[in-house]
């Protein structure tokens, strides 16, 4: 079978480990390197021995190119993304994907029209512990989901604001509030509700919150609380804060009770296993006692761009896609408008017909 030939627009840090994982893999290769810093393209065109350029018209004109991995700020998401799907590209892009629905959606109906591929990296997904809980959730061993916990507990270095957390490139937006639409919630706690709706296929339809910005020097919030509903009644409390004395890895996990169980999923990034309890035995789980499920450590960045290159040579949408996306940035959305309004607001389900 043919590689996946990828381009990369944006050759800042997010790029890096995304750039390793395509060059490991035996069915996507690495063909052509795009940023408008051409330090940062050159950097990594000689790291791979590819193509760079600081002209986006060379990369999407670049036949070589079957799909684009995008990870630029925030605003630039959307209208580096249509203009790759118009060159017919393929694309793999970067949470959120767009900054709102309308350009959310415009991109969907787009990749659609074209029958190309609309990716979003949510690479969480594939850790092992994520997996696992998957697993449990759908064969029924916690029973239906009846509450939800959330949190997002960080440290950010005070250099994040101005260069990210591997300094690479040097650039005040994820403090700006047009340019990165949102702090805490909208860059780190999306990645846990999208894990979450993974997990249990389950909505948020409701949400009141607070958001705040009390420590670093920026224009987006570096701490929030909200409550939320799901759309089978479920209950859910979310907290997170970027500032947070303590932190340390493992601080991002999340619970889901059940009828018949809990599960603590840990920190994707961290080195914890899932912890279950369960009031029935389950398998080789017994009952009424916590009970660890070891596993191997999944190497995430590889199996998401694995899983988006063989969606793109089969012809089926892409596993993790703008849909998953445009969910995600609902309920961050309802958050921050719930907080300003200092109200419950309603998120409507929409449903999604892959056909």
């Amino acid at each position: 079978m043919p590689k996946t030939r990828f381009g990369i627009i944006g050759c800042g840090s997010a790029a890096v480990p995304v750039c390793e994982a395509i060059a490991a893999l035996p069915l996507a290769e690495l063909a052509h390197v795009h940023d408008t810093d051409l330090n940062l393209a050159r950097d990594m065109g000689e790291r791979y021995r590819v193509p760079y350029t600081e002209r986006l018209a060379d990369l999407l004109g670049d036949p070589h190119v079957d799909v684009v991995y995008i990870a630029v700020p925030h605003d630039l998401l959307y209208r580096l993304t249509r203009q790759a799907l118009e060159a017919g590209k393929h694309a793999l892009v970067e949470k959120p994907m767009a900054l709102t629905l309308a350009q959310a959606d415009g991109l969907i109906a787009l990749a659609e029209e074209r029958q190309l591929a609309l990716g979003v990296f949510y690479e969480l997904r594939h850790s092992t512990a994520y997996q696992q809980a998957r697993e449990l959730i759908q064969a029924g061993a916690i029973g239906e989901v009846i509450g939800v916990r959330i949190q997002t507990v960080i440290d950010k270095p005070p250099h994040y604001w101005q260069a990210g957390y591997g300094g690479r490139s040097a650039n005040p937006w994820r403090g700006q509030k047009t340019r990165a639409g949102g702090g805490v919630v909208l860059m780190n706690t999306s990645h846990q509700l999208d894990a979450i709706h993974y997990l249990t296929g389950l909505d948020v339809v409701s949400v009141s919150a607070e958001v705040g910005t009390l420590t670093a020097p920026v224009e987006v919030e570096d701490i929030a609380a909200a409550t939320l509903r799901f759309s089978n009644g479920a209950v859910g409390s979310l907290f997170a804060g970027a500032h947070l004395a303590g932190a340390s890895a493992g601080s991002e996990h999340f619970d889901l009770f059940g009828r018949q169980g809990q599960l603590r999923v840990p920190d994707a990034h961290g080195d914890g296993w899932l912890q279950v309890y369960l009031r029935r035995a389950w398998g080789d789980i017994p009952a009424n006692l916590w009970h660890t499920v070891p596993g191997a450590k999944a190497q995430v960045y590889s199996e998401a761009v694995e899983a988006f290159a063989r969606a793109v040579q089969q012809g089926e949408p892409a596993p993790t896609n703008g849909h998953d996306a445009r969910r995600v940035l609902a309920t961050v959305l309802a958050l921050y408008q719930a907080a300003a309004e200092k109200r419950t607001l309603s998120i409507p389900v929409r449903e999604v017909n892959y056909a």
